[in-house]
């Protein structure tokens, strides 16, 4: 019975430490730079409890941008729903921005535990999300120098869970922001996932971290996945043929 008591509590502790580990919320805008093209796209990611913000935008949640009277609402053009606590909605303007003007980023009704925007440690609030608009404009479709080609593979553990990836190396021609459109496919089910991520210190990397994560390899041994570059403003490249591997196994 005690034995059973003190694996209770250590459960518990375990279960206290993961969740301060991981935050259970989290909303996530792309793009993060401040100044943006008319024809700008947007990104906006949301974590664990947050992803159902994603799901009832312009629903519950109405989302817009603003600018003194003016007000050019937020178009969800696509949700892609992650693996792992992710879910996300690639929005469009309803009409171009105007050039000279600074816009807001607003959803609207959040719950009080949402912060939408970047924390300031000074002031320990977080700052509105705003966008100066350029009169330049961008139609330059991001091109692939080289084909992604699988780099590594990589299955590390931490203490709520593993870190699992498939990195690819490759080159991008494009001068502004991106982001690679990236669709997992199961052999063995034929199951789809897709995701907008970005590149990081391994090239391209495909997986999930401790806490979340676009892509989880549970399906099989076998998989294919292909890429596609989106600029910031909404410019696409051509998409790779698909590219086989197989999921990182623990190491013994």
């Amino acid at each position: 019975m005690k034995s059973s008591v003190i694996a209770f509590l250590i459960f518990i502790c375990m279960g206290f430490k993961c969740s301060a580990d991981c935050a259970g919320t989290g909303l996530y805008v792309f793009p993060n730079q401040k100044e943006i093209k008319k024809t700008s796209v947007f990104i906006l990611d949301g974590y664990a409890e947050s992803q159902h913000v994603i799901n009832g935008l312009n629903k519950q949640f109405p989302i817009y941008l603003k600018s003194g009277g003016e007000r050019i609402s937020l178009v969800v053009e696509e949700i892609h729903v992650g693996q792992f606590f992710l879910t996300q909605a690639l929005l469009k303007p309803e009409r171009s921005l105007t050039p000279g003007k600074e816009y807001q980023l607003v959803i609207e009704h959040l719950p009080d535990y949402e912060n939408l925007g970047n924390y300031n440690s000074k002031t320990q609030k977080y700052d509105a999300i705003t966008y100066f608009v350029t009169d330049e404009s961008d139609t330059e479709v991001p091109r692939w120098i080289v084909v992604p080609k699988e780099k590594n593979k990589s299955f590390r553990h931490y203490g709520c869970g593993p870190s699992i990836h498939v990195n690819f190396d490759s080159q991008i021609k494009e001068q502004s922001d991106y982001l690679i459109k990236t669709t997992v496919r199961s052999v063995e089910t034929g199951k789809e996932t897709t995701y907008y991520i970005s590149e990081g210190r391994e090239g391209i990397s495909i997986g999930h971290g401790m806490c979340s994560g676009a892509f989880i390899f549970d399906e099989g041994m076998n998989y294919q996945v292909k890429f596609m570059i989106i600029d910031v403003s909404g410019n696409v490249s051509e998409e790779t043929e698909w590219i086989a591997f197989t999921k990182p196994e623990k190491a013994e």
